[in-house]
């Protein structure tokens, strides 16, 4: 029996208004490339629909074969699930496979292959890396996005809208690996990028060329192979991964893991999300509090989204990823320039970002590592 085609789906939108956010827009731009490539070399794939309001971006892949360019409609607000429906309808397409700018950059030819596959087969299902905040989804009958309420910023919510009873759809979800648990968020997942051997060619030749600091993270990767060395993760930790005994990281590990579910419960906001860390840092002020934490730990892995919350913080963007570079003179609110500067200033080696780094990163950063010391290339200075 023939299967029917995939038609690959690419979302890239620019609107970086700053350094920080240019270098992350960027990379986003290379991995989306890097994906357009990796899609027309998949013999399943009919074509590639890319979405964006990047004119430079349109413009160099409308003359790429097999690529339709769709631009963002002019005159009116950008709506995601709305202008996702457009793209599906507009060009009769049965089988879509939706990809964000900065998703799944480590994904290998085969397991592609491997996903289109298992979409051209399926029927009345979503697809996806992640039933509850997705990198990636396919959907095998796509009017049942009719039957939800469209998301119009977040593209990540969609496999758990079309799973939900009612609509129709069942949700077949990837098992977990580093390849489909690692996506473009924050420049610290540029970092983590930047160390990795697996690259695609156009993301690489970006990092080459906008090289993020990497010294917190070439520091980190000996002692996450260490026996004894003692690894701290702070903020929505991935249990499933790090929770369990034993794991890739062999040494004894600290697990504060709160507020997983801060997006879904609408704890996303200043005020809203609550942890025991955020009054732990509140109670001992900025300097006492990472002098403790480096008595306990040998290297901490921070996701400091849900603390920034806890502590009333609206941060810009550009102060987001300014904290996550380390750049504090780059802050403008005091309270998040006095936090990343104490964790500069840290006695172990403090590695600030969002949830990718207490979960898919980590999990990149700590396979390269092995790979490297497999490879005779890191060696441990295990005591």
């Amino acid at each position: 029996m023939s299967q029917e085609p995939v038609s690959v789906i690419i979302f890239y939108g620019d609107h970086a208004a700053s350094a920080p956010e240019r270098l992350v827009s960027g990379a986003c731009a290379a991995a989306a490339r890097d994906m357009v490539d990796l899609a027309l070399e998949c013999p399943l794939v009919d074509r590639v629909i890319v979405a964006t309001n990047a004119g430079a971006f349109g413009d160099e892949l409308s003359t790429v074969d097999r690529v339709v360019v769709e631009r963002d409609p002019p005159g009116e607000p950008f709506r995601f699930g709305k202008f996702l429906l457009h793209t599906i309808q507009q060009h009769g397409i049965q089988r879509p496979l939706y990809f964000g700018a900065g998703a799944a950059p480590l994904l290998r030819p085969e397991s592609l292959h491997a996903l289109c596959r298992r979409l051209s087969a399926a029927e009345r299902t979503v697809v996806t890396n992640n039933r509850g905040s997705a990198d990636f989804y396919g959907i095998t009958e796509p009017a049942a996005l009719r039957r939800i309420p469209l998301p119009d910023t977040q593209d990540n919510s969609v496999p758990y809208l079309l799973s939900r009873p009612g609509v129709g759809l069942t949700a077949d979800v990837l098992e977990p690996a580093i390849e489909n648990s690692l996506d473009i968020d924050t420049p610290t997942d540029l970092a983590c990028l930047a160390v990795q051997s697996g690259l695609r060619p156009h993301l690489r030749a970006y990092l080459e060329a906008h090289l993020p600091d990497t010294s917190r993270i070439q520091v980190a990767m000996p002692l996450l192979l260490q026996e004894r060395t003692q690894v701290t993760l702070i903020g929505r930790v991935d249990t499933q991964l790090w929770g369990k005994r034993p794991s890739d990281i062999p040494g004894p590990k600290r697990i504060f893991a709160e507020e997983r579910s801060m997006k879904s419960f609408g704890r996303d906001a200043p005020g809203k999300a609550k942890t025991l860390v955020g009054d732990l840092y509140l109670a001992l002020g900025p300097t006492r509090f990472f002098a403790r934490l480096a008595e306990y730990s040998d290297v901490v892995l921070f996701d400091t989204r849900a603390l920034f919350f806890h502590l009333g913080l609206d941060l810009s963007v550009n102060d987001r990823f300014a904290s996550d570079l380390g750049d504090f003179d780059a802050i403008t609110d005091p309270i998040a320039r006095e936090f990343t500067q104490a964790a500069n200033e840290c006695a172990v080696p403090v590695i600030l970002g969002g949830h990718n780094i207490v979960s898919g990163a980590l999990w990149a950063l700590v396979q390269e590592a092995w790979d490297r010391a497999d490879a005779g290339l890191l060696t441990p200075n295990v005591s």
